[in-house]
């Protein structure tokens, strides 16, 4: 019991420490401004829900579908080439799993990394910097499941919401096709 405690105090300080760098506001959907779309990556998950379903690829594909169908272009590197800043919106998952009750306890953090360069000094690079972060963390008993999912498209919304707030000249209008604007809102075929 006190280690389980000990572990849910871990996972919301390393979540509390993480929106320390990058959170859902004015200054970090500025980030965001001018971005065509991005690419998902889902990290390694923990074994324990891997065994019980919860894979990488379950996760990429329902934020992929949602995305998709708010309209927010995916991006492919090796089929659109290289985008400037290289946007990937990076899903983590932290979990601790009670066998004994079948009892979930997680951190979940939504970031759009990219590379970021420095005016002082053009030639450096840092890759993979989030510029823009939601999160948070749950437990449950029963339904764990369903609501570990509901909480990634929960975040995977306020990523759309604040995407289209950036850049509302992509967000599709009634009667539009998903993903059909190019980066300065021109229809794509």
């Amino acid at each position: 019991m006190n280690r389980s405690i000990t572990i849910i105090i871990i996972i919301g300080l390393l979540c509390l420490g993480a929106q320390a760098l990058a959170q859902n506001s004015d200054v970090t959907r500025a980030t965001l401004v001018g971005l065509p779309g991005v690419s998902v990556y889902v990290d390694s998950l923990a074994q324990h829900l891997v065994v019980r379903g919860m894979t990488e690829d379950v996760f990429r594909v329902e934020v992929e579908r949602r995305l998709l169908e708010s309209g927010v272009k995916l991006l492919n590197p090796a089929v659109d080439g290289a985008v400037p800043g290289n946007p990937v919106l990076y899903l983590g998952i932290t979990t601790l799993f009670d066998e004994g009750i079948e009892r979930c306890q997680y951190s979940i953090r939504l970031e759009l990394t990219q590379t970021v360069r420095l005016d002082r000094n053009p030639g450096f690079a840092a890759f993979n910097v989030p510029t823009w972060s939601v999160g948070g963390i749950g437990v449950y008993h029963v339904g764990w499941r369903e609501a570990m999912v509901e909480d990634v498209l929960g975040f995977t919304e306020e990523f759309i919401e604040a995407f289209f707030t950036a850049n509302p000249v992509l967000k599709p209008t009634p009667g539009d096709t998903a993903g059909s604007k190019g980066i300065n809102g021109d229809a794509v075929d």
